[in-house]
């Protein structure tokens, strides 16, 4: 058995409605390995079906390539719904799809507080930003917003 098949590798996603953000996480709470992170655009020009087809690929390429076991996708922590949100929920459901496809058991949605949490934080959101040592992802303060969320999530469900 190799190492990257003992590895419990956690991905952590967040959706826009133009693109998606994704960070491969592996290691403990303690000492999180970030293995890859990159946003991906959404192709321009593809009807709903065509989008949806090629999202479901390239996740269901993300999960064989890294052996994931665990998904989190960062939940919308706004109120108004509207075109844009109806779009990143479209997309977020083949995030579902492919975990079944993939026979991957633990999907969850969260939201930051419910992050901060599952991190050892009292459940405010805003202890990720002040009482979190991010200092263990190297050149994390220097990542985007999105990228911060998707590894967030990431981190939240290893061991």
């Amino acid at each position: 058995m190799s190492k990257k098949d003992t590895q419990m590798n956690m991905i952590g996603l967040r959706c826009s409605n133009r693109d998606f953000t994704h960070a491969i996480l592996t290691g403990t709470k303690v000492a999180p390995v970030l293995l890859e992170y990159t946003t991906i655009k959404f192709p321009i020009g593809y009807t709903l079906p065509q989008s949806l087809k090629w999202f479901l690929q390239e996740l269901s390429s993300l999960y064989s390539k890294y052996s994931v076991r665990a998904i989190v996708i960062k939940a919308d922590e706004g109120r108004m719904r509207s075109k844009s949100y109806e779009k990143r929920v479209e997309h977020e459901a083949m995030v579902y799809l492919a975990a079944e496809n993939s026979c991957i058991k633990h999907v969850f949605r969260k939201v930051s507080s419910t992050i901060a949490k599952d991190l050892g934080l009292k459940g405010r959101a805003h202890y990720l930003k002040t009482a979190l040592d991010t200092s263990v992802i190297s050149g994390f303060d220097d990542m985007t917003k999105k990228t911060q969320e998707a590894i967030l999530c990431a981190w939240s469900v290893l061991p």
